[in-house]
């Protein structure tokens, strides 16, 4: 399960879930990159772990307007390959290290959601087909997101607007 998630108020914003483990994370990561793009069109930042730190992933980003913030592993090199967000995403971390480190650290409240979602809901699933796992697991991230909602209309004085459809 690959996961938008915002830090102000903890909510998912896109979701991308394949119960095949042949799949990975970074193949999954630009269908809920748009999902999140789609919900929040004025993002500014986009972090995420090392696993996210390719060239490609920060390039999609990067054309989208948005700072990627990616751990890079320690080996990297500058050389962008084509693909100019890389070149920019480094050059900023070497620029303003701290700077880059604050922003980053920031990423570790989609930790805290995780945790939030295990905790209430479990962490196995139960059911054993492939359609009904990725069901289950998109049901707890909802369910997630509907509890959310419900903490901040009530700690913020909040109403939020419920739509039919989108609309």
């Amino acid at each position: 399960c690959v996961m938008g998630i915002g830090v102000r108020h903890k909510l998912i914003s896109g979701i991308s879930v394949s119960p095949d483990h042949s799949i990975g994370e970074t193949t999954m990561f630009p269908d809920a990159y748009y999902q999140t793009l789609k919900n929040y069109p004025n993002l500014e930042n986009v972090l995420g772990d090392g696993i996210y730190a390719c060239r490609w992933i920060t390039d999609l980003v990067s054309k989208s307007n948005v700072i990627p913030y990616f751990l890079p592993k320690s080996n990297v090199t500058f050389q962008s390959k084509g693909f100019a967000g890389w070149y920019d995403m480094l050059f900023s971390l070497w620029n303003d290290t701290q700077r880059w480190l604050e922003q980053y650290h920031i990423r570790s409240i989609s930790e805290t959601v995780n945790s939030m979602v295990k905790c209430r809901f479990g962490a196995t699933l139960r059911k054993k087909l492939d359609p009904r796992k990725a069901t289950e697991t998109k049901l707890k991230l909802v369910a997630h997101d509907i509890r959310r909602i419900g903490y901040i209309e009530i700690l913020n004085d909040i109403k939020p607007v419920w739509t039919r459809n989108g609309v």
